[in-house]
Parts: structure tokens; C-alpha cells; sequence
């Protein structure tokens, strides 16, 4: 009996200096510190709505702080840039939400641990241990996953939309507007976060005096899209050559929407087999249900 209490105050200890030492991480890296020029500077180019706030995601404070904390530790670590731009994600913030993730998941079986032990129960000491470390590595991956497939999302939405941005841009040229009056106009044509997104570039370029087409060429490859940067390539000629670009444009949005209809159908044709091998598979089953009790009853002869 003093051997059982001896190793369930053990057991007490450990858990409650694992839970004591999170908590006191988790506060030491929250409390404010002097904010860095970067940051600041960061927050001041931010683009805004008109109502003034920020159109990024707008995270808490202490997500902030550490997620701030985290990328001065941990500097050289990779992150997807490209996916947390298109997203409007700042990069702490989902650093931030994969310490958090990892954090829950390890504390999990710890705080499961430490009931078991006052119980009565003692497990081997590596099999906590190890779950623990498990769990925390994989709830720190989910973060990732969920940005990579929202990411994915987006760009499938944008090659849906930006089609028409294009054919609008073309028939804005070709009424007479210049190159860049016609692509601003054409920004202005839908609501979806595509339309804005291209708006606000452009205003941004008109305010610092870059070409429209410069800045959405640098945007295409910073996000990941392809169909942009060529676009923008499109608009140099354009606008640095006065080539004319009415019919290539729509050339180009036409090949955009075969493009996404071959999509479609591949998408719809897979979606089809799938449904037509769980068909089968219940039609075998339900053949199996049926034929069994006269099987059996024919071997029993």
C-alpha cells in the first residue's frame, strides 16, 4: 500500500510539473513586450475596407504575441507563404495556431494521464509519453491541412471567376477606355473576394505609381496563380506597346472556361465510376444475403 501511494504521488508530480510548465510558457510568451518597427509597418500597409478595418483576417491579441514569439525562435522555419497570402492569413497567426493545436493535443493525454494515476491506475511510463508526443505532432498538422485545402478552394475558385475578368477587361478596352482604366472598371464588375482582391492591387498600384500590370504580375507569383501572371504579361504589351490585345484576351478567356469544363468533366466522370463501384459492391452483397441460407442449407444435406 505505501509502494501504491509512493508511485501515484510520482505520478501526481510528473503530470502536474508537465501542466504547471505549459502554463507557465504559455503566459511568460503572452505577456506584451515592446512592439517591433516590422510589425508595425506591417500592420500601417495592411489594405483596409471602408470602414477602416483591415480585410486580413483579424486575429486576438494574444494569438498575435505569440505567433510574434514563436517566428523570433524559430526563424528559419518554412511556412506557406504563398497559400497564407491568398488566404489574407498573416504567417503568425497560423504559427500561432499550430503551437496551440500541437499544445492541446499533448496536454490531452497528460490531463487523461494524471486522472488515470489518481484513480489508482499506472500505465508504463513511455506509453503516455509516447501517445502524448504523438497526439501533439499531429493536432500541430491540422492547422496546415486546413490552410493547404482552403488554399486549394480559393485557386479553384479563381480560375472559375477569373474568366470573366478577363472578358470584361477585353470589352472595356475595346469600348476605348485605356489599359488601365479598363482593368480598374473590369475590378469593379463582381463582389466575390477575387474582384477585390484585384481592385485593391490595382488602387494600391495606382497610389505608389507602379503599373497595373507590374503589380499583378508580382500578386500572381506571390499566391501561386499562373493565369494571372500571364494576364499580366498580356496587359504589358498593351499598355508598353499599344499592341492590339482584344481578341487575344478572349481567346484567352475562352481557353480558361474549356479549360474548367474539361475539369468539370473529369471531375463528374470520376464521381460516376465511384458511384458505379459502390453500386456494384451492393448489388454483390445483396446477392451474397440472398444466396447464403440456401448455400448453407444445401451443404448441410
Amino acid at each position: 500500500m505505501i509502494g501504491l501511494d509512493v508511485a501515484t504521488l510520482q505520478w501526481s508530480l510528473v503530470a502536474g510539473g508537465l501542466f504547471g510548465a505549459g502554463i507557465a510558457l504559455i503566459v511568460a510568451w503572452l505577456v506584451p513586450n515592446r512592439p517591433q518597427l516590422a510589425a508595425f509597418l506591417d500592420e500601417l500597409s495592411a489594405p483596409t475596407q471602408p470602414g477602416g478595418e483591415s480585410r486580413r483576417e483579424r486575429p486576438s491579441d494574444w494569438l498575435d504575441r505569440l505567433g510574434r514569439r514563436l517566428m523570433r525562435l524559430v526563424p528559419q522555419l518554412t511556412l506557406p507563404i504563398a497559400d497564407l497570402d491568398l488566404l489574407r492569413v498573416p504567417p503568425q497567426i497560423y504559427l500561432a495556431r499550430r503551437f496551440v493545436s500541437g499544445a492541446l493535443g499533448f496536454g490531452l493525454v497528460t490531463m487523461v494521464t494524471a486522472v488515470l494515476v489518481a484513480l489508482g491506475y499506472r500505465p508504463p511510463i513511455l506509453i503516455p509519453v509516447a501517445v502524448s508526443l504523438g497526439l501533439g505532432l499531429v493536432a500541430s498538422l491540422l492547422p496546415g491541412l486546413s490552410v493547404k485545402q482552403r488554399a486549394a478552394a480559393r485557386r479553384d475558385e479563381f480560375s472559375f471567376a477569373f474568366g470573366a475578368y478577363v472578358d470584361l477587361v477585353a470589352t472595356e478596352h475595346h469600348s476605348g477606355s485605356g489599359t488601365r482604366q479598363a482593368m480598374e472598371v473590369a475590378a469593379t464588375g463582381g463582389d466575390s473576394w477575387m474582384f477585390e482582391r484585384l481592385a485593391e492591387e490595382l488602387r494600391r498600384s495606382r497610389l505608389t505609381g507602379q503599373s497595373p500590370w507590374d503589380a499583378l504580375e508580382r500578386l500572381g507569383d506571390r499566391i501561386g496563380l499562373a493565369d494571372l501572371a500571364d494576364f499580366a504579361a498580356v496587359m504589358r504589351l498593351s499598355g508598353e506597346e499599344g499592341g492590339a490585345i482584344y481578341e487575344t484576351l478572349r481567346a484567352r478567356a475562352a481557353t480558361m472556361r474549356q479549360t474548367r469544363l474539361a475539369k468539370e468533366v473529369a471531375e463528374a466522370n470520376q464521381t460516376g465510376e465511384r458511384i458505379s463501384a459502390v453500386t456494384a459492391l451492393l448489388a454483390i452483397v445483396f446477392l451474397f444475403l440472398v444466396g447464403a441460407p440456401a448455400v448453407l442449407r444445401f451443404l448441410a444435406l
